[in-house]
């Protein structure tokens, strides 16, 4: 049965299909139909909305926790559709989040940092010593934010920072903790529309280094950082040029790398011409 699953890990249609077979493949299929929750949705709009104590994005969240689905939950992605994620949308919430504990995978869409700082371990504190991937897109915080929350997640592997929002930086008197072990960072980095340089700067200055075995640049810049600190780690490069098809690339090599990394060239990921080279 397990070999079975095996093959059907990532087909969720065969999978509920297989849950409605017998009762031992209905407790086998469940923690992989349960694997991964989206809270996505809207802040109530109309007074009565307000006065039924709407749930809005969260719906989905509550429902799963008096199901007794949050056991299985080991992906979670929370995205507002009116604006960005401020800690008072989460705080009615907070002991439904807390009923997830073995999160291994986070993503964030339109997360404002700052207001999350002050909070953040009362919010995500559950998650710093199981979380693995971290996925921020259309962050709106400082270089040095951003930094604060990766330090907060000792055994994060994966990160990925699409778009983030730059802002005034306020954060002076912010100390970047330096924890030991630093996370490893030894799986996945995907930066996209990101010009973070003193971000960069801080993630090589991280005591365990950066030992990304892959790396995904779409339109960086100063991306250079990383890859001299990645030199001797990465096994697969993939980028976005940043101008026109043709234009020459902003990719850098540096000695001391592994031979045989693979660079994957994305001219148009998304158009009739996409092509890829090695």
């Amino acid at each position: 049965m397990d070999e079975i699953l095996l093959y059907l890990m990532d087909d969720l249609y065969a999978l509920k299909a297989f849950s409605l077979t017998c009762k031992p493949l209905f407790g086998a299929t469940r923690p992989l139909i349960h694997r991964h929750l989206v809270c996505s949705g809207s802040r109530p709009r109309s007074l009565d909305a307000c006065l039924e104590r709407d749930p809005g994005a969260f719906k989905r969240l509550i429902d799963a926790d008096r199901s007794g689905l949050l056991r299985y939950t080991r992906h979670l992605t929370i995205q507002m559709q009116d604006g960005p994620l401020n800690p008072r949308d989460m705080q009615e919430y907070l002991p439904h989040l807390r009923s997830i504990t073995g999160m291994q995978s986070l993503t964030l869409d339109d997360f404002h940092v700052r207001p999350f700082i002050p909070v953040f371990n009362q919010h995500f504190g559950t998650f710093t010593n199981t979380l693995r991937h971290l996925d921020l897109r259309n962050a709106r915080g400082t270089e040095r934010e951003l930094l604060y929350i990766i330090c907060q997640f000792p055994l994060l592997e994966d990160l990925s920072i699409i778009s983030p929002a730059g802002e005034t930086a306020t954060d002076l008197g912010l100390p970047v903790p330096t924890i030991t072990p630093s996370p490893p960072l030894q799986g996945r980095l995907v930066l996209a529309h990101a010009c973070l340089r003193e971000f960069l700067d801080g993630l090589v200055t991280f005591p365990g280094g950066l030992n990304f075995r892959s790396l995904e640049l779409f339109r960086c810049e100063d991306s250079q950082v990383v890859l001299a600190a990645c030199s001797r780690t990465l096994t697969s490069i993939s980028y976005l040029r940043r101008g026109k098809c043709g234009d020459d690339s902003e990719l850098y090599f540096y000695p001391g790398g592994q031979s045989g990394v693979t660079v994957g060239e994305y001219r148009d990921p998304t158009g009739p011409q996409a092509t890829r080279g090695a």
